[in-house]
């Protein structure tokens, strides 16, 4: 059994906890929040899932657990929020599997950062590693594995649809949905509100392809509600915003080569989905239909902490990682 630490347990933390009862492979070995109104209950009982009933602390220094296991940290999005719990989890001697958007490909906005997390892992020979489904999976990992099967490869297009209706409230209020569209335009501008993690994935996807951007073009704009319609109880009336459209495209040598759209919005037309071309030698297209984001990073971040204590120490990629989980015994 390989214990595991809980570090963080809002909406994301609790489903992983969730999946972590489904795995035999894991063992939960101590939990961690900050939040008052969750310290001092029972993990099992915030999780409401088959899982040992410890009692969730504050910090890391509450945790008597040895060296070797591996936190699941699922807090923030910004490399620098969550520096201090990397560098405090690597001194402790423990492998990291981190939902940190921004720890998925740091080298191109942090690299720095990057550099120091990835020598500290070194050093205390523990791993380190960024996993979800967007930056992760479907706009990175999943068109560079496909790109394997084509050569001269022109541009890769991805479009991710989300239909906000279906997804939880917090990212609703991260999309501005019944705020004001000129509100939410400067707010996603100051990369305030939306989505993060597009240009990471564009990096990411260059990197496997083995390009170098250039150039990184970004566009964002808030939808406006055209009619009225009511969400879990609240109206949104015509003329408030109900998603956010955001679209990066990643410059090679003066040429457009990448190109990924996201649209996250009330009633998205045509239902969620992702749609990926690669277009070359050969056109391959891909379309999922079904994956659903909390439960999928959920997924992402149990399949990786069995294998994270087998890989190199350091800062790793999914573009390192392995990709499939462990096979059971038959």
């Amino acid at each position: 059994m390989i214990p595991v630490i809980h570090f963080g347990l809002g909406p994301i933390g609790r489903t992983i906890g969730k999946v972590v009862a489904e795995e035999g492979r894991l063992q939960s070995a101590a939990a961690v929040d900050v939040d008052p109104a969750i310290v001092g209950r029972r993990l099992d009982e915030i999780c409401d899932a088959d899982l040992p009933p410890l009692v969730v602390v504050d910090s890391l220094d509450a945790v008597a657990v040895p060296a070797g296991a591996v936190l699941l940290q699922a807090t923030v999005s910004q490399m620098t929020a969550a520096r201090e719990q990397l560098l405090e989890a690597i001194e402790r001697g423990f492998h990291v599997v981190s939902t940190c958007e921004e720890l998925v490909w740091p080298w191109d906005d942090h690299p720095r950062l990057a550099d120091e997390i990835d020598a500290a892992a070194r050093n205390a020979g523990v791993t380190v590693l960024g996993v979800g489904v967007n930056p992760g999976f479907v706009m990175d990992l999943l068109p560079a594995l496909a790109a394997r099967a084509t050569i001269e490869i022109e541009a890769v297009h991805i479009s991710r649809y989300v239909d906000l209706r279906e997804r939880r409230l917090a990212l609703r209020q991260k999309m501005g949905v019944g705020r004001d569209p000129a509100w939410v335009q400067r707010m996603v501008d100051e990369e305030r509100m939306g989505h993060v993690g597009l240009a990471l994935s564009a990096h990411m996807l260059a990197a496997s392809l083995g390009w170098r951007l250039d150039v990184v073009d970004i566009e964002n704009r808030a939808i406006a509600a055209t009619d009225s319609t009511v969400v879990e109880m609240d109206e949104v009336l015509p003329g408030q915003c109900i998603g956010v459209w955001q679209k990066v495209t990643g410059i090679v040598r003066g040429m457009p080569r990448i190109f990924l759209t996201l649209i996250m919005q009330l009633d998205v037309e045509g239902g969620s989905r992702d749609e990926i071309l690669i277009d070359g030698e050969q056109c391959l297209r891909l379309r999922i239909d079904g994956l659903h984001g909390d439960r999928a990073t959920a997924a992402l971040v149990v399949n990786q902490a069995l294998h994270v204590r087998n890989m190199p120490p350091g800062l790793q990629t999914m573009l390192t990682a392995p990709l499939l989980p462990r096979a059971s015994k038959p």
